[in-house]
């Protein structure tokens, strides 16, 4: 009499929430910048991440006694064009406007033609930053900012630590990237290639503020 073998099987299949819509204007990543951005990123992913880095609290606007807690991505180190460590505290508290861009990069150049379009409403709204991913280093990036025609943003030099924290909505390896950050350090989203000035100013505004300046 045959022996009946029975065998339980359990199968656990991890649920991946990882669904991003982004709704973007005009499309353009750079297609020839993928192979050079590919010697350019990388970086460990043991370094802190937007959710984790934390530094001293920052004060809160002008005449009010609040203070803003520096967490997320505005506690993330970058390196000014002086080749210091720095950090974006001091701004907690209003939502940022991150392009990640190289002076190479053509389509960079477009996201940056329609940010200085649109600059007023943009700074009013949030903090304009610009994080180069330029081989060459800050001097590069200082000698194309020279020429003086672009917005006016605050420009630092990407790190290790700031490709870790964006990695989890980092998707593909090209440029222009922008990276859309709550008023509380939070990524709320994050884009690649050329997103319409409306589509900046909806997402941006919509992020709200704590009351920072």
């Amino acid at each position: 009499m045959p022996i009946l073998k029975t065998a339980m099987a359990i199968l656990a299949i991890p649920v991946v929430a990882a669904g991003y819509v982004v709704v973007m204007g005009t499309t353009g990543a750079c297609a020839t910048c993928a192979s050079i951005m590919s010697s350019v990123t990388g970086g460990s992913a043991t370094v802190a991440t937007a959710g984790e880095a934390e530094t001293e609290p920052s004060p809160g606007p002008a005449g009010s006694d609040a203070v803003v807690e520096a967490t997320g991505m505005f506690a993330v180190p970058l390196l000014d064009l002086d080749g210091q460590p720095a950090t974006l505290a001091e701004h907690a508290g209003k939502p940022m406007l991150i392009e990640v861009w190289a002076t190479w990069c053509g389509p960079c150049r477009k996201v940056r033609s329609i940010i200085k379009q649109h600059e007023t409403e943009l700074s009013q709204v949030a903090t304009l930053v610009g994080v180069s991913v330029d081989e060459g280093g800050p001097a590069v990036v200082r000698s194309y900012l020279a020429k003086g025609d672009g917005p006016r943003m605050l420009e630092f030099m990407v790190t290790p630590q700031f490709r870790a924290a964006i990695a989890p909505l980092d998707t593909r390896n090209t440029i222009p990237k922008l990276v859309y950050v709550g008023a509380d350090g939070r990524i709320a989203n994050l884009s690649h290639g050329v997103n319409s000035p409306t589509f900046m100013l909806g997402l941006l505004r919509n992020l709200g503020s704590t009351g920072a300046g």
